[in-house]
């Protein structure tokens, strides 16, 4: 049995492991013990790390600081240069429009010039002075502010730097702007040219003359008070807010580009050294010092870490022994927990198929006996013949249920299943079609085994069917037989010696989840209609009643293998072969002999009476075994043969003929059963002598196994039939 290999093996593992378990071996690790030094290395390394760690943050948080500082400096400067350049071009603007109000009146007017000018100059700081030439470059009209004419005014055509700018201008008729230029009062500043064109034509320059300390002084005093600013126009400083006598910062200043026209000036931003001082924070200090502290810290934990690891070690390979006895033990409990679900689900089977049995031996007789009894015509008797059909079809199903559940009744014999695979190889072309290739590898000197050849037929042509519904577009199916021998520890659920039968298909295979359920009834992977889910059912349990067991070998796309295992016949008596049955001449004929029928369910004991009476026989019946003994008892006449149910309430079959052969010591007895695990704790595989029919059975069945008993030999045709299943 199933459950009690698995029982079995879990008691060899747990005996195996505690004869080989050494208290003393527990260290697995295979280390040698630590010294001193060697434990201070980890914490030493741990140690060094983290004060590299620690350094490495505080020289980041010094770096945020400034970078911080920078940031802030860096917006300055972009706020210095955008309102540099807003200023400047605002400026430009105005003169630009003042320059057209001139083009536009010629001759022009003094009081209107000197207005126009005046509003100009008071709504432009760093503007000096308005110059309007004309078209040779002389001077026309001067407005300034504060400097006299010989201060300020200069001839034009003779500085080289002013007159390229007002060529250029005249030729591209565009506003200019000049590069540094040297005043005459020795201040520093540059000209903005605005040329007037009239039709194409130029015909003069409006030129305003801009001090760099007058113009950006305003603009950039009140602007970045934490931080010294300058500006460049290339290597000349035209604008500083910074004493020499200052302390300069390390820290690199920041430079922008502010760009007017062609002109381009250079704006630095550095942070003075009180806005650094005021930005130094002393959580970097803090940091330093709380983190050497820890890293002293760590690497002391680090070292008692260790430590407790070396003790610990022996703790840990234990543990691990005790994980792989746990996970051992783990498996064999699953395996066990499997076994007990399927045992169960055995019991339900075979007590389902045990009722079932009688209500169809009831269908089938009452159909059996509408045949016989009424003469009915042709297109009448196919309702009674599809009942009959129907009770055979659902008496393979019970059939199929008891071969899982191990409650059938095996006639076990010497067999050769080389024999039995031959005949059986001559069924299976029709049924495997021409796109399975079907081989044969039997070993010639392959020992004989107990088992039923009806059921082992049918197993085979199961195996055979899965195989074929897992090859739809075709392929190869190899059935092979080899002898095995085996040690039962090292392969526990393996008898010594044995036989395997192979069923080797390359179809499409099974994944785990299906391959843990294929044995259970009802469970299929074929679409409603094309399979009972019964078929290896009954495989699993006509091999595991036989005394075999059953490995599948499987992978998805990869085909499956069923190897089935089973234990040599050591007697070696001939070699039982299956033949078909025939119709039996004796079960159509008549007799008169007295028969004593005994069954505890009315159905079934009025259809046997019934079929007993067709056949001529005189019936005494009984419901129960004290009425049996009663009738066996006072019957004056003879009693030929006891029909007797296995399974009755009180005593039981065997029990009821030993009490009545008391009496009639010559009374023959046959036995029927619907395949009750009763039926199988009193009977087991059926002694030769013990006469026996299952249920359901027909008229001709039950007449034939009459005719054998009163006989005391076979009656022909009455062998058991084979080779049609479903």
């Amino acid at each position: 049995m199933k459950l009690k290999n698995v029982v079995d093996q879990f008691v060899r593992r747990e005996r195996s492991t505690s004869e080989h378990l050494d208290p003393t071996e527990l260290d697995l690790t295979g280390r040698k013990p630590q010294g001193f030094v060697d434990r201070l290395l980890l914490p030493l390394a741990i140690g060094l790390g983290a004060v590299v760690v620690v350094l490495g943050i505080y020289q980041w948080l010094l770096g945020q600081q400034q970078t911080k500082v920078q940031s802030v400096a860096n917006s300055e400067l972009l706020f210095i240069k955008n309102k540099t350049e807003s200023e400047l071009r605002s400026r430009i603007s105005i003169l630009e429009h003042l320059a057209k109000l001139l083009n536009a009146k010629r001759p022009p007017d003094l009081e209107e010039w000197e207005s126009n000018t005046a509003l100009v100059m008071s709504a432009s700081p760093g503007l000096n002075a308005t110059v309007w030439i004309d078209g040779d470059f002389r001077l026309l009209r001067v407005a300034h502010k504060r400097l006299s004419d010989a201060q300020l005014i200069f001839d034009f055509r003779s500085d080289e730097r002013s007159r390229t700018v007002l060529e250029s201008a005249a030729r591209q008729q565009v506003t200019l702007v000049s590069h540094s230029i040297r005043l005459n009062n020795g201040e520093s500043g540059f000209l903005v040219c605005v040329p007037m064109v009239t039709d194409g034509s130029f015909q003069g320059a409006l030129v305003a003359i801009f001090s760099y300390e007058e113009l950006l002084g305003p603009i950039l005093n009140d602007v970045a008070r934490d931080d010294f600013v300058s500006a460049y126009e290339d290597r000349e400083r035209i604008y500083s807010r910074m004493d020499d006598s200052q302390p300069v910062s390390d820290i690199t200043p920041l430079v922008a580009n502010a760009s007017i026209d062609q002109l381009t000036w250079q704006v630095q931003v550095s942070p003075k050294p009180e806005t650094l001082a005021r930005a130094q924070s002393i959580l970097p200090a803090l940091i330093l010092v709380a983190g050497l502290q820890m890293a002293a810290l760590l690497a002391f934990t680090t070292y008692s870490v260790e430590r407790a690891r070396y003790r610990g070690r022996e703790l840990a390979a234990a543990h691990e022994q005790l994980k792989d006895q746990i996970a051992e033990r783990e498996k064999v409990e699953e395996q066990l927990r499997h076994a007990h679900k399927m045992e169960a689900v055995g019991q339900l089977a075979g007590g389902v198929a045990h009722s079932f049995n009688n209500l169809l031996l009831v269908i089938r007789g009452h159909a059996e006996l509408l045949l016989d009894s009424v003469n009915f015509g042709e297109s009448l008797k196919r309702y009674p013949r599809e009942i009959l059909k129907a009770a055979d079809n659902a008496s393979t199903l019970t059939r199929q249920l008891l071969a899982f559940s191990r409650k059938q009744i095996l006639q076990s014999k010497a067999l050769d299943l080389n024999t039995l695979i031959s005949q059986t190889a001559v069924l299976l072309p029709p049924l495997l079609g021409p796109d399975i290739h079907l081989s044969l590898s039997l070993d010639p000197d392959l020992w004989q085994v107990k088992a039923d050849p009806g059921q082992m037929e049918q197993v085979v042509m199961n195996l055979v069917v899965n195989a074929r519904d897992a090859m739809p577009f075709g392929g190869d199916l190899e059935i092979a037989t080899t002898n095995i021998e085996c040690d039962a520890v090292q392969q526990p659920g393996l008898p010594a010696k044995g036989v395997i039968l192979s069923v080797k298909d390359n179809g499409c295979g099974m994944d785990e989840r299906t391959r843990s359920r294929i044995f259970e009834p009802f469970f299929s992977t074929k679409e409603k209609g094309k399979g009972t889910g019964l078929g290896l059912s009954m495989v699993y349990g006509t091999v595991q009643q036989s005394g075999g067991s059953i490995k599948v070998l499987t992978e998805p796309g990869r085909g499956t293998t069923i190897r089935i295992c089973l234990p040599r016949d050591e007697e070696e008596k001939p070699a039982a072969v299956c033949q078909p049955v025939q119709r039996s001449e004796a079960a159509a004929s008549t007799s008169v002999e007295t028969v004593l029928l005994v069954d505890d369910e009315d159905g079934v004991r009025h259809v046997a009476r019934e079929f007993l009476k067709i056949k001529g026989y005189s019936v005494l019946e009984a419901g129960e075994a004290r009425e049996a003994m009663r009738i066996a008892a006072q019957h004056t006449g003879p009693i030929h043969v006891m029909l007797t149910d296995i399974v009755m309430p009180g005593v039981k079959g065997e029990e009821l003929a030993e009490q009545i052969r008391a009496v009639r010591p010559d009374l023959k007895v046959l036995y029927m059963s619907a395949y009750t695990e009763d039926a199988v704790l009193n009977l087991g595989i059926l002694a030769p002598g013990t006469n026996f029919i299952e249920k359901p059975f027909g008229i001709d069945d039950l007449a034939r196994k009459v005719r054998e008993v009163l006989h005391g030999r076979k009656v022909k045709g009455s062998e058991p039939i084979t080779g049609n299943y479903s």
